[in-house]
């Protein structure tokens, strides 16, 4: 009797605490196997960090729209890591460029050792009204 009243309990208690899973694993006709980013008024936008042989850093960066009518300004500033996290070098190593459809720059420095960052910061404008504002970091680039 004792048996079958253990029996009897474990299958209930199974029963009971079943728990089906929230998160189906369902898949949809609309879903991608990557991420996709998504701007409103940007078409592309890209930031790339790297060095040299020699320690110098290359730095480029770009941003474009769909359309000519936006216009668009592109800043981008070189950080280095210090103790309280990455930030900007100062005046000489900051670049700007600006133009209607897109806008891009690049420029190589010589720096001292350390850990950077260089960071793009790209604004769409169309009729004098600020349409898009994006922000992006590049890799990580040590310099020994």
């Amino acid at each position: 009797m004792k048996k079958a009243l253990s029996v009897f309990l474990c299958l209930a208690m199974a029963c009971l605490f079943t728990v089906t899973p929230l998160a189906a694993n369902e898949t949809g006709t609309n879903q991608t196997p990557y991420i996709e980013a998504r701007f409103t008024d940007f078409s592309n936008i890209n930031i790339y960090l790297g060095k040299d042989d020699f320690g110098f850093l290359h730095v480029e960066g770009s941003a474009a729209t769909a359309s000519s009518e936006n216009y668009v300004k592109v800043t981008i500033t070189l950080e280095k890591y210090m103790t309280e996290g990455f930030e900007p070098m100062g005046d000489n190593f900051v670049w700007t460029a600006e133009g209607y459809f897109g806008a891009g720059t690049q420029a190589t420095r010589s720096v001292s050792r350390g850990s950077y960052r260089a960071r793009i910061d790209a604004e769409c404008w169309r009729d004098g009204v600020l349409q898009e504002s994006l922000t992006f970091n590049s890799n990580i680039v040590n310099v020994a």
